[in-house]
Protein backbone atom coordinates (compact mmCIF):
# COMPACT_ATOMS: atom_id res chain seq x y z
CA UNK A 1 0.00 0.00 0.00
CA UNK A 2 2.68 2.39 0.65
CA UNK A 3 4.79 1.97 -2.45
CA UNK A 4 1.07 2.42 -4.62
CA UNK A 5 0.89 5.91 -6.86
CA UNK A 6 -2.93 5.49 -6.43
CA UNK A 7 -5.70 5.33 -4.62
CA UNK A 8 -6.24 2.14 -3.11
CA UNK A 9 -9.71 0.12 -1.33
CA UNK A 10 -9.00 -2.02 1.44
CA UNK A 11 -12.06 -4.55 2.03
CA UNK A 12 -11.25 -5.74 5.87
CA UNK A 13 -12.99 -8.56 7.54
CA UNK A 14 -11.08 -8.39 11.04
CA UNK A 15 -10.42 -4.42 11.60
CA UNK A 16 -6.56 -5.15 10.61
CA UNK A 17 -6.24 -2.18 8.31
CA UNK A 18 -7.72 0.74 10.86
CA UNK A 19 -4.26 1.36 12.60
CA UNK A 20 -3.26 3.10 9.10
CA UNK A 21 -5.44 6.62 9.98
CA UNK A 22 -1.35 6.78 11.79
CA UNK A 23 0.23 6.28 8.30
CA UNK A 24 -2.03 8.14 5.88
CA UNK A 25 -3.40 11.46 6.55
CA UNK A 26 -5.97 11.25 3.90
CA UNK A 27 -7.24 7.63 4.40
CA UNK A 28 -10.68 7.19 5.27
CA UNK A 29 -11.64 4.26 7.60
CA UNK A 30 -15.55 3.46 6.45
CA UNK A 31 -17.09 0.83 9.17
CA UNK A 32 -20.42 -0.36 7.61
CA UNK A 33 -22.51 1.65 10.30
CA UNK A 34 -21.14 4.86 8.55
CA UNK A 35 -21.60 3.80 5.07
CA UNK A 36 -24.29 4.68 2.36
CA UNK A 37 -24.79 3.12 -0.30
CA UNK A 38 -27.72 1.87 -2.96
CA UNK A 39 -26.79 -0.66 -4.86
CA UNK A 40 -30.00 -0.58 -6.64
CA UNK A 41 -28.65 2.91 -8.12
CA UNK A 42 -26.46 2.36 -10.98
CA UNK A 43 -23.15 4.25 -11.72
CA UNK A 44 -23.01 7.39 -13.72
CA UNK A 45 -23.95 6.23 -17.66
CA UNK A 46 -24.51 2.98 -16.78
CA UNK A 47 -28.17 1.66 -18.56
CA UNK A 48 -30.66 0.98 -16.41
CA UNK A 49 -31.53 -2.51 -17.82
CA UNK A 50 -27.48 -3.42 -17.58
CA UNK A 51 -26.98 -2.20 -13.74
CA UNK A 52 -30.73 -4.53 -12.95
CA UNK A 53 -28.61 -7.29 -14.71
CA UNK A 54 -25.65 -6.93 -12.44
CA UNK A 55 -27.00 -6.37 -9.67
CA UNK A 56 -29.37 -9.86 -9.82
CA UNK A 57 -25.95 -11.60 -10.86
CA UNK A 58 -24.29 -10.48 -8.01
CA UNK A 59 -27.01 -10.51 -5.29
CA UNK A 60 -27.67 -14.57 -6.52
CA UNK A 61 -23.97 -15.11 -6.36
CA UNK A 62 -23.32 -13.69 -2.99
CA UNK A 63 -26.43 -14.83 -1.75
CA UNK A 64 -26.13 -18.51 -3.35
CA UNK A 65 -29.07 -18.18 -5.38
CA UNK A 66 -30.25 -20.70 -8.42
CA UNK A 67 -31.19 -18.93 -11.90
CA UNK A 68 -34.73 -19.66 -11.07
CA UNK A 69 -34.94 -16.75 -8.14
CA UNK A 70 -32.37 -14.71 -10.11
CA UNK A 71 -34.55 -14.11 -12.89
CA UNK A 72 -37.48 -13.68 -10.61
CA UNK A 73 -35.06 -10.75 -8.67
CA UNK A 74 -34.71 -9.27 -12.06
CA UNK A 75 -37.71 -8.94 -12.93
CA UNK A 76 -38.80 -7.00 -9.88
CA UNK A 77 -35.94 -4.88 -10.02
CA UNK A 78 -37.20 -3.49 -13.95
CA UNK A 79 -40.73 -3.70 -12.44
CA UNK A 80 -39.33 -0.97 -9.74
CA UNK A 81 -37.24 1.12 -11.70
CA UNK A 82 -40.33 1.63 -13.78
CA UNK A 83 -42.45 2.17 -10.94
CA UNK A 84 -40.20 4.77 -9.48
CA UNK A 85 -40.45 6.17 -13.79
CA UNK A 86 -36.47 5.70 -14.25
CA UNK A 87 -36.41 4.82 -18.25
CA UNK A 88 -38.15 8.32 -18.75
CA UNK A 89 -36.56 10.37 -16.30
CA UNK A 90 -32.66 8.73 -15.07
CA UNK A 91 -33.24 11.24 -11.74
CA UNK A 92 -33.40 10.56 -8.04
CA UNK A 93 -35.23 8.97 -6.16
CA UNK A 94 -33.80 5.92 -6.53
CA UNK A 95 -35.61 2.39 -5.47
CA UNK A 96 -33.62 1.11 -2.28
CA UNK A 97 -33.68 -2.71 -0.86
CA UNK A 98 -35.93 -1.75 1.46
CA UNK A 99 -38.48 -1.10 -1.34
CA UNK A 100 -37.30 -4.04 -3.13
CA UNK A 101 -38.57 -6.10 -0.47
CA UNK A 102 -41.74 -4.10 -0.06
CA UNK A 103 -42.32 -4.72 -3.50
CA UNK A 104 -41.78 -8.66 -3.42
CA UNK A 105 -43.63 -8.55 -0.24
CA UNK A 106 -46.95 -6.99 -1.41
CA UNK A 107 -46.68 -9.42 -4.55
CA UNK A 108 -50.70 -11.55 -4.20
CA UNK A 109 -48.23 -15.34 -4.90
CA UNK A 110 -50.49 -18.39 -6.01
CA UNK A 111 -48.69 -21.06 -3.53
CA UNK A 112 -49.40 -23.99 -5.46
CA UNK A 113 -46.68 -22.32 -8.56
CA UNK A 114 -43.00 -22.52 -8.63
CA UNK A 115 -43.11 -18.46 -8.08
CA UNK A 116 -44.00 -18.73 -4.73
CA UNK A 117 -40.72 -20.84 -3.95
CA UNK A 118 -38.79 -18.19 -5.89
CA UNK A 119 -40.41 -15.44 -3.84
CA UNK A 120 -40.13 -16.85 -0.35
CA UNK A 121 -36.34 -17.81 -1.55
CA UNK A 122 -35.35 -13.85 -2.54
CA UNK A 123 -37.22 -12.67 0.58
CA UNK A 124 -35.21 -14.87 3.12
CA UNK A 125 -32.10 -12.77 1.54
CA UNK A 126 -33.68 -9.75 1.09
CA UNK A 127 -35.45 -9.26 4.59
CA UNK A 128 -31.78 -10.40 6.38
CA UNK A 129 -29.68 -8.14 4.59
CA UNK A 130 -32.04 -5.37 5.52
CA UNK A 131 -32.49 -6.36 9.23
CA UNK A 132 -28.86 -6.37 9.61
CA UNK A 133 -27.50 -3.74 7.50
CA UNK A 134 -30.89 -1.63 6.44
CA UNK A 135 -28.98 1.55 7.98
CA UNK A 136 -26.70 0.88 4.86
CA UNK A 137 -29.14 0.79 2.30
CA UNK A 138 -31.30 4.04 4.14
CA UNK A 139 -30.46 6.23 0.98
CA UNK A 140 -31.42 7.13 -2.78
CA UNK A 141 -27.76 7.24 -3.12
CA UNK A 142 -24.72 7.51 -1.32
CA UNK A 143 -21.27 9.48 -1.92
CA UNK A 144 -20.79 9.93 -5.64
CA UNK A 145 -18.17 7.03 -6.86
CA UNK A 146 -15.71 9.49 -8.84
CA UNK A 147 -14.88 10.95 -5.65
CA UNK A 148 -14.64 7.85 -3.80
CA UNK A 149 -12.14 6.39 -6.12
CA UNK A 150 -10.19 9.15 -5.41
CA UNK A 151 -9.24 8.43 -1.89
CA UNK A 152 -7.63 5.92 0.00
CA UNK A 153 -10.49 4.00 1.57
CA UNK A 154 -10.83 0.64 3.92
CA UNK A 155 -13.80 -0.08 3.92
CA UNK A 156 -14.29 -2.41 7.15
CA UNK A 157 -16.90 -4.87 7.23
CA UNK A 158 -16.64 -6.83 10.10
CA UNK A 159 -19.78 -8.01 12.10
CA UNK A 160 -21.75 -8.74 9.28
CA UNK A 161 -23.14 -12.08 8.09
CA UNK A 162 -20.53 -13.87 5.39
CA UNK A 163 -23.10 -13.63 2.59
CA UNK A 164 -23.63 -9.26 3.01
CA UNK A 165 -19.46 -9.03 3.50
CA UNK A 166 -20.14 -10.47 -0.25
CA UNK A 167 -22.85 -8.72 -1.29
CA UNK A 168 -21.12 -5.65 -0.60
CA UNK A 169 -16.96 -6.37 -1.86
CA UNK A 170 -18.58 -7.79 -4.73
CA UNK A 171 -21.39 -4.67 -5.68
CA UNK A 172 -18.82 -2.25 -5.03
CA UNK A 173 -16.15 -4.52 -7.62
CA UNK A 174 -18.73 -4.47 -10.10
CA UNK A 175 -20.07 -0.74 -9.75
CA UNK A 176 -16.54 0.60 -10.22
CA UNK A 177 -15.90 -1.69 -13.38
CA UNK A 178 -19.69 -0.49 -14.55
CA UNK A 179 -18.67 2.83 -14.27
CA UNK A 180 -14.71 2.48 -15.73
CA UNK A 181 -16.45 0.88 -18.69
CA UNK A 182 -19.32 3.55 -19.06
CA UNK A 183 -16.28 6.25 -19.00
CA UNK A 184 -14.63 4.46 -21.42
CA UNK A 185 -11.31 4.39 -18.91
CA UNK A 186 -9.43 1.97 -21.28
CA UNK A 187 -5.68 1.25 -21.61
CA UNK A 188 -4.61 4.64 -19.15
CA UNK A 189 -2.64 2.19 -17.21
CA UNK A 190 -3.11 1.96 -13.60
CA UNK A 191 -5.43 4.14 -11.76
CA UNK A 192 -7.12 2.14 -8.50
CA UNK A 193 -6.31 -0.97 -6.39
CA UNK A 194 -8.71 -3.19 -4.48
CA UNK A 195 -7.12 -5.05 -1.45
CA UNK A 196 -9.07 -8.25 -0.11
CA UNK A 197 -7.51 -10.29 2.30
CA UNK A 198 -9.74 -13.65 3.66
CA UNK A 199 -9.84 -14.01 -0.32
CA UNK A 200 -11.59 -17.08 -0.17
CA UNK A 201 -14.76 -15.64 0.95
CA UNK A 202 -15.35 -13.89 -2.48
CA UNK A 203 -13.50 -15.85 -4.90
CA UNK A 204 -14.58 -19.18 -3.54
CA UNK A 205 -14.05 -22.45 -5.38
CA UNK A 206 -17.00 -24.18 -4.42
CA UNK A 207 -19.08 -21.68 -5.35
CA UNK A 208 -17.19 -21.85 -9.09
CA UNK A 209 -18.14 -25.18 -9.39
CA UNK A 210 -21.93 -25.11 -8.78
CA UNK A 211 -22.84 -25.65 -12.24
CA UNK A 212 -26.49 -24.69 -11.31
CA UNK A 213 -25.26 -20.99 -10.69
CA UNK A 214 -23.22 -20.79 -13.69
CA UNK A 215 -20.16 -18.98 -13.96
CA UNK A 216 -19.97 -16.53 -10.89
CA UNK A 217 -20.18 -12.49 -12.09
CA UNK A 218 -16.95 -11.71 -9.87
CA UNK A 219 -14.78 -14.08 -11.80
CA UNK A 220 -15.72 -12.47 -15.24
CA UNK A 221 -14.78 -9.24 -13.82
CA UNK A 222 -11.79 -9.91 -12.46
CA UNK A 223 -10.18 -11.10 -16.08
CA UNK A 224 -12.05 -7.98 -17.39
CA UNK A 225 -10.79 -5.19 -14.68
CA UNK A 226 -7.28 -4.99 -15.73
CA UNK A 227 -7.69 -3.11 -18.86
CA UNK A 228 -9.60 -0.49 -17.28
CA UNK A 229 -6.76 0.41 -14.89
CA UNK A 230 -8.31 -1.04 -11.97
CA UNK A 231 -5.43 -3.73 -10.01
CA UNK A 232 -6.32 -6.67 -7.46
CA UNK A 233 -4.21 -8.00 -4.80
CA UNK A 234 -5.51 -11.18 -3.21
CA UNK A 235 -4.55 -12.93 -0.08
CA UNK A 236 -5.48 -16.30 1.74
CA UNK A 237 -3.65 -18.67 3.83
CA UNK A 238 -5.90 -21.62 1.57
CA UNK A 239 -5.02 -21.24 -1.38
CA UNK A 240 -6.82 -24.26 -2.44
CA UNK A 241 -10.18 -22.44 -1.72
CA UNK A 242 -9.51 -19.87 -4.19
CA UNK A 243 -11.38 -19.55 -7.53
CA UNK A 244 -9.12 -21.07 -10.41
CA UNK A 245 -10.05 -18.06 -12.41
CA UNK A 246 -8.64 -15.64 -9.54
CA UNK A 247 -5.58 -18.24 -10.48
CA UNK A 248 -5.45 -17.80 -13.60
CA UNK A 249 -5.76 -14.41 -13.90
CA UNK A 250 -2.99 -13.26 -11.38
CA UNK A 251 0.01 -11.24 -12.90
CA UNK A 252 2.36 -11.62 -10.14
CA UNK A 253 2.24 -14.45 -7.65
CA UNK A 254 3.91 -14.54 -4.19
CA UNK A 255 4.05 -17.82 -2.21
CA UNK A 256 4.70 -17.15 1.83
CA UNK A 257 5.59 -19.97 4.51
CA UNK A 258 2.91 -22.89 4.82
CA UNK A 259 3.51 -25.79 6.93
CA UNK A 260 0.03 -27.29 5.12
CA UNK A 261 1.24 -29.07 2.08
CA UNK A 262 -2.58 -29.10 0.08
CA UNK A 263 -2.42 -25.21 0.22
CA UNK A 264 1.38 -25.51 -0.85
CA UNK A 265 0.65 -27.61 -3.75
CA UNK A 266 -2.55 -25.57 -4.65
CA UNK A 267 0.13 -22.20 -4.97
CA UNK A 268 3.37 -24.03 -6.31
CA UNK A 269 1.20 -25.54 -9.25
CA UNK A 270 -0.64 -22.49 -10.18
CA UNK A 271 3.42 -21.10 -10.54
CA UNK A 272 4.27 -24.38 -12.33
CA UNK A 273 7.00 -24.60 -9.87
CA UNK A 274 9.65 -27.49 -10.18
CA UNK A 275 10.62 -30.04 -7.76
CA UNK A 276 13.79 -28.53 -6.73
CA UNK A 277 12.02 -25.49 -6.88
CA UNK A 278 9.02 -26.67 -4.71
CA UNK A 279 11.88 -28.38 -2.86
CA UNK A 280 13.05 -25.09 -2.32
CA UNK A 281 9.71 -23.06 -1.34
CA UNK A 282 8.97 -25.63 1.33
CA UNK A 283 12.32 -24.46 3.26
CA UNK A 284 10.85 -21.08 3.26
CA UNK A 285 11.28 -19.41 6.90
CA UNK A 286 9.55 -16.26 8.31
CA UNK A 287 10.09 -13.05 6.23
CA UNK A 288 10.77 -15.03 2.84
CA UNK A 289 8.98 -15.52 -0.04
CA UNK A 290 8.80 -16.80 -3.36
CA UNK A 291 7.64 -14.16 -6.36
CA UNK A 292 6.83 -15.05 -9.68
CA UNK A 293 5.74 -12.14 -11.95
CA UNK A 294 3.81 -13.06 -15.62
CA UNK A 295 6.16 -16.09 -17.03
CA UNK A 296 9.10 -15.33 -15.77
CA UNK A 297 11.16 -17.12 -13.53
CA UNK A 298 10.39 -17.52 -9.85
CA UNK A 299 12.43 -15.69 -7.72
CA UNK A 300 12.86 -16.03 -3.69
CA UNK A 301 13.25 -12.94 -1.73
CA UNK A 302 13.44 -11.32 1.42
CA UNK A 303 10.06 -9.33 2.97
CA UNK A 304 10.54 -5.88 4.35
CA UNK A 305 9.70 -6.19 8.91
CA UNK A 306 6.75 -4.56 9.13
CA UNK A 307 5.61 -3.56 12.71
CA UNK A 308 2.10 -3.33 13.48
CA UNK A 309 0.47 -0.64 15.99
CA UNK A 310 -2.01 -0.99 18.77
CA UNK A 311 -5.32 -1.87 18.12
CA UNK A 312 -7.88 1.27 17.56
CA UNK A 313 -10.80 1.06 19.30
CA UNK A 314 -14.08 2.26 18.22
CA UNK A 315 -13.62 5.20 19.85
CA UNK A 316 -10.65 6.51 19.27
CA UNK A 317 -11.44 5.97 15.59
CA UNK A 318 -14.14 7.67 15.78
CA UNK A 319 -12.65 10.56 17.01
CA UNK A 320 -10.20 11.08 14.54
CA UNK A 321 -12.74 10.35 11.41
CA UNK A 322 -16.21 11.33 12.45
CA UNK A 323 -15.10 14.59 10.30
CA UNK A 324 -14.27 12.98 7.64
CA UNK A 325 -17.76 10.76 8.04
CA UNK A 326 -19.95 13.91 8.48
CA UNK A 327 -18.27 15.16 4.85
CA UNK A 328 -19.81 12.02 3.15
CA UNK A 329 -22.97 12.93 1.35
CA UNK A 330 -25.98 10.79 0.73
CA UNK A 331 -29.57 11.62 -0.30
CA UNK A 332 -32.51 10.38 1.92
CA UNK A 333 -34.83 7.54 0.01
CA UNK A 334 -38.28 8.63 -0.64
CA UNK A 335 -41.29 5.88 -1.89
CA UNK A 336 -42.12 6.88 -5.42
CA UNK A 337 -45.48 7.72 -5.87
CA UNK A 338 -46.79 5.02 -8.01
CA UNK A 339 -44.91 2.19 -5.41
CA UNK A 340 -46.87 4.13 -2.60
CA UNK A 341 -50.31 3.65 -3.96
CA UNK A 342 -49.56 0.82 -5.30
CA UNK A 343 -48.94 -0.75 -1.53
CA UNK A 344 -51.56 1.06 -0.08
CA UNK A 345 -54.17 -0.95 -1.99
CA UNK A 346 -54.61 1.52 -4.99
CA UNK A 347 -54.20 -1.31 -7.72
CA UNK A 348 -57.86 -2.82 -6.25
CA UNK A 349 -59.74 -0.18 -4.49
CA UNK A 350 -61.43 -2.93 -2.03
CA UNK A 351 -59.65 -2.09 1.43
CA UNK A 352 -61.96 -1.53 3.95
CA UNK A 353 -62.15 1.49 6.43
CA UNK A 354 -60.39 -0.50 9.34
CA UNK A 355 -57.74 -0.73 6.91
CA UNK A 356 -56.64 2.25 5.20
CA UNK A 357 -58.06 4.25 8.74
CA UNK A 358 -55.77 7.47 8.72
CA UNK A 359 -57.90 9.25 11.21
CA UNK A 360 -55.85 11.18 13.65
CA UNK A 361 -56.27 12.05 17.07
CA UNK A 362 -55.47 15.60 19.06
CA UNK A 363 -51.95 15.34 18.58
CA UNK A 364 -51.61 14.54 15.01
CA UNK A 365 -50.85 11.08 15.34
CA UNK A 366 -53.45 8.61 13.65
CA UNK A 367 -55.31 5.90 15.93
CA UNK A 368 -53.45 2.95 14.30
CA UNK A 369 -49.76 4.78 15.44
CA UNK A 370 -51.39 4.94 18.62
CA UNK A 371 -52.21 1.19 18.28
CA UNK A 372 -48.08 0.15 17.63
CA UNK A 373 -47.22 2.73 20.61
CA UNK A 374 -49.35 0.94 23.07
CA UNK A 375 -47.36 -2.74 21.72
CA UNK A 376 -44.20 -0.74 21.74
CA UNK A 377 -45.15 -0.24 25.44
CA UNK A 378 -46.80 -3.65 25.96
CA UNK A 379 -44.08 -5.80 24.66
CA UNK A 380 -40.96 -3.85 24.39
CA UNK A 381 -38.72 -6.47 22.94
CA UNK A 382 -40.90 -7.67 20.70
CA UNK A 383 -38.77 -7.72 17.23
CA UNK A 384 -40.13 -4.58 14.69
CA UNK A 385 -41.33 -7.05 12.05
CA UNK A 386 -43.45 -9.03 14.57
CA UNK A 387 -45.33 -5.78 15.49
CA UNK A 388 -45.92 -5.28 11.43
CA UNK A 389 -48.27 -8.35 11.58
CA UNK A 390 -51.43 -6.90 13.39
CA UNK A 391 -51.65 -4.33 10.28
CA UNK A 392 -52.93 -4.96 6.75
CA UNK A 393 -49.50 -5.02 5.17
CA UNK A 394 -46.11 -4.56 5.94
CA UNK A 395 -45.84 -1.52 4.39
CA UNK A 396 -48.56 0.02 6.59
CA UNK A 397 -46.66 -0.90 9.77
CA UNK A 398 -43.46 0.43 8.24
CA UNK A 399 -44.98 3.73 7.39
CA UNK A 400 -46.93 3.69 10.90
CA UNK A 401 -43.18 3.49 12.40
CA UNK A 402 -42.00 6.51 10.42
CA UNK A 403 -44.69 8.21 11.99
CA UNK A 404 -44.13 7.80 15.49
CA UNK A 405 -40.60 8.12 14.87
CA UNK A 406 -41.48 11.18 13.00
CA UNK A 407 -43.38 12.52 15.69
CA UNK A 408 -40.51 12.51 17.99
CA UNK A 409 -42.60 9.47 20.15
CA UNK A 410 -39.92 6.56 19.66
CA UNK A 411 -36.10 5.43 17.88
CA UNK A 412 -35.46 2.63 16.53
CA UNK A 413 -32.59 0.67 17.67
CA UNK A 414 -30.68 -2.15 16.43
CA UNK A 415 -29.29 -5.16 18.59
CA UNK A 416 -26.13 -7.37 17.61
CA UNK A 417 -24.51 -9.90 18.92
CA UNK A 418 -26.17 -12.91 17.62
CA UNK A 419 -30.11 -12.00 18.61
CA UNK A 420 -30.21 -9.92 14.98
CA UNK A 421 -33.57 -7.64 15.68
CA UNK A 422 -34.76 -4.07 15.85
CA UNK A 423 -36.44 -2.87 18.91
CA UNK A 424 -38.66 0.71 19.04
CA UNK A 425 -37.30 2.60 22.34
CA UNK A 426 -39.83 5.05 23.82
CA UNK A 427 -38.53 8.78 23.77
CA UNK A 428 -38.90 11.25 27.22
CA UNK A 429 -41.51 12.74 25.11
CA UNK A 430 -43.22 9.30 23.91
CA UNK A 431 -43.48 8.70 27.37
CA UNK A 432 -45.00 11.93 28.31
CA UNK A 433 -47.94 11.45 25.13
CA UNK A 434 -48.19 7.75 26.07
CA UNK A 435 -49.20 8.76 29.78
CA UNK A 436 -51.71 11.79 28.61
CA UNK A 437 -53.42 10.23 25.73
CA UNK A 438 -53.00 6.17 25.97
CA UNK A 439 -53.86 6.40 30.02
CA UNK A 440 -50.88 4.20 30.25
CA UNK A 441 -47.90 4.21 32.73
CA UNK A 442 -44.75 3.15 30.51
CA UNK A 443 -42.68 1.96 33.24
CA UNK A 444 -40.27 -0.86 32.16
CA UNK A 445 -37.76 -3.67 34.56
CA UNK A 446 -34.13 -2.94 33.89
CA UNK A 447 -32.36 0.14 33.60
CA UNK A 448 -30.58 1.59 30.60
CA UNK A 449 -31.31 1.88 27.37
CA UNK A 450 -33.82 -0.53 25.53
CA UNK A 451 -31.17 -2.84 23.91
CA UNK A 452 -29.36 -3.05 27.43
CA UNK A 453 -32.35 -3.74 29.29
CA UNK A 454 -33.52 -6.89 26.27
CA UNK A 455 -29.86 -8.09 26.88
CA UNK A 456 -30.91 -7.69 30.75
CA UNK A 457 -34.22 -9.87 30.13
CA UNK A 458 -32.24 -12.40 27.31
CA UNK A 459 -29.90 -13.63 30.17
CA UNK A 460 -31.83 -13.67 32.58
CA UNK A 461 -34.16 -16.01 30.63
CA UNK A 462 -31.37 -18.26 29.62
CA UNK A 463 -30.27 -18.68 33.65
CA UNK A 464 -34.12 -19.65 34.03
CA UNK A 465 -34.00 -22.17 31.40
CA UNK A 466 -30.60 -23.86 32.94
CA UNK A 467 -32.63 -24.43 36.10
CA UNK A 468 -31.53 -21.47 38.03
CA UNK A 469 -33.44 -18.67 40.39
CA UNK A 470 -32.28 -15.00 38.35
CA UNK A 471 -33.91 -11.31 39.48
CA UNK A 472 -33.43 -8.26 37.27
CA UNK A 473 -31.27 -5.77 39.86
CA UNK A 474 -30.71 -7.60 42.11
CA UNK A 475 -28.20 -7.03 44.85
CA UNK A 476 -27.57 -3.54 42.41
CA UNK A 477 -26.50 -6.42 39.35
CA UNK A 478 -27.78 -6.32 36.07
CA UNK A 479 -28.98 -10.00 36.33
CA UNK A 480 -28.42 -11.81 40.35
CA UNK A 481 -28.62 -15.74 40.04
CA UNK A 482 -28.80 -17.93 42.99
CA UNK A 483 -27.09 -21.06 41.98
CA UNK A 484 -27.52 -23.18 45.27
CA UNK A 485 -24.40 -22.96 47.17
CA UNK A 486 -22.88 -19.99 45.24
CA UNK A 487 -24.29 -16.42 43.62
CA UNK A 488 -23.22 -14.98 40.66
CA UNK A 489 -23.69 -11.14 39.62
CA UNK A 490 -24.47 -10.44 35.85
CA UNK A 491 -23.32 -7.14 34.56
CA UNK A 492 -23.89 -6.16 31.09
CA UNK A 493 -21.77 -4.12 29.43
CA UNK A 494 -22.44 -2.23 26.37
CA UNK A 495 -19.15 -0.10 26.06
CA UNK A 496 -15.86 -0.13 27.54
CA UNK A 497 -15.93 2.26 30.20
CA UNK A 498 -14.67 2.15 33.86
CA UNK A 499 -17.94 2.43 35.33
CA UNK A 500 -18.57 -0.76 33.91
CA UNK A 501 -16.23 -2.05 36.62
CA UNK A 502 -17.62 0.01 39.48
CA UNK A 503 -20.78 -2.53 39.87
CA UNK A 504 -18.12 -5.77 39.91
CA UNK A 505 -15.49 -4.04 42.35
CA UNK A 506 -18.75 -4.11 44.43
CA UNK A 507 -19.28 -7.58 43.90
CA UNK A 508 -16.14 -8.75 44.50
CA UNK A 509 -15.85 -7.33 47.97
CA UNK A 510 -18.47 -9.18 48.89
CA UNK A 511 -16.94 -12.17 47.59
CA UNK A 512 -19.50 -12.48 45.05
CA UNK A 513 -18.25 -13.93 41.58
CA UNK A 514 -19.09 -11.54 38.13
CA UNK A 515 -19.88 -12.54 34.85
CA UNK A 516 -19.28 -9.76 32.37
CA UNK A 517 -21.67 -9.67 29.63
CA UNK A 518 -20.04 -7.68 26.55
CA UNK A 519 -21.68 -5.94 23.50
CA UNK A 520 -18.13 -7.15 21.40
CA UNK A 521 -14.79 -8.15 21.52
CA UNK A 522 -13.66 -4.97 21.47
CA UNK A 523 -14.91 -4.41 25.08
CA UNK A 524 -14.54 -7.36 26.07
CA UNK A 525 -10.57 -6.54 25.18
CA UNK A 526 -10.94 -3.28 26.40
CA UNK A 527 -12.29 -4.09 29.60
CA UNK A 528 -9.85 -7.05 30.33
CA UNK A 529 -7.29 -4.36 30.13
CA UNK A 530 -8.85 -1.98 32.53
CA UNK A 531 -9.30 -5.15 34.86
CA UNK A 532 -5.34 -5.83 34.63
CA UNK A 533 -4.66 -1.84 35.02
CA UNK A 534 -6.52 -1.51 37.75
CA UNK A 535 -5.18 -4.55 39.29
CA UNK A 536 -8.80 -6.10 40.47
CA UNK A 537 -8.43 -9.54 41.50
CA UNK A 538 -9.56 -11.15 38.30
CA UNK A 539 -10.16 -14.71 39.69
CA UNK A 540 -13.97 -14.22 40.06
CA UNK A 541 -14.23 -12.71 37.33
CA UNK A 542 -15.83 -14.27 33.79
CA UNK A 543 -16.16 -12.46 30.50
CA UNK A 544 -18.66 -13.33 28.23
CA UNK A 545 -20.11 -12.05 24.71
CA UNK A 546 -23.67 -11.25 24.27
CA UNK A 547 -24.46 -13.75 21.30
CA UNK A 548 -23.02 -16.48 24.05
CA UNK A 549 -26.89 -15.36 25.23
CA UNK A 550 -28.35 -15.69 21.61
CA UNK A 551 -31.35 -18.09 21.35
CA UNK A 552 -29.49 -20.62 19.31
CA UNK A 553 -26.54 -20.86 22.11
CA UNK A 554 -26.31 -23.40 25.04
CA UNK A 555 -26.00 -21.23 28.60
CA UNK A 556 -21.81 -20.50 29.06
CA UNK A 557 -19.75 -22.47 31.46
Amino acid sequence: MSQLEVPFWSFDLKQDYRHLIHEYDDLLVLPWSELKFNPLKPPEDVPLLRWAQVFAEIFGHATALLSGSKNYLLKHVVKLYKLYDLFNDRSPPYPSLHELELLIWDENINYVRKTSNYRDTVLNRLDAMNLVAGTVFDCSHGPALNTLLDRNIVFEFDGLSRDLQNFLMEILFASVYEYRLAQNQRDTGLEHVFFLDEGKQVFSVYKERQDAAGIPEIDQLTAKMREFGEGLVVADQEASKLTDSIKANTDTKVLLPTGDQKQFRAIADSMSLSDRQQAFAQRLEVGKAIVQVGNKDPVPVHLRNYSVQKTISDQELEEHQREAWQQLSHEPREIAPRLDYMLSGGRTGDRTRSESSDDHGDEGVSRDADRLLKDVVEHPFKPLLDRYQQFPSRYKGNKLKNELVDHGLVIERKVKGGDQRKLLELTQHGREYVEDNLDFNPRFEGRGGIVHRYWQHRIKERFEEAGWTADLEGDDADVYVSMGNTDLAVEVAMGNKPRELEHVETHLENDIAVWIVCRTEIVKKGLRQRIAERDIQSEQITLHLFQDFSETKTLPE
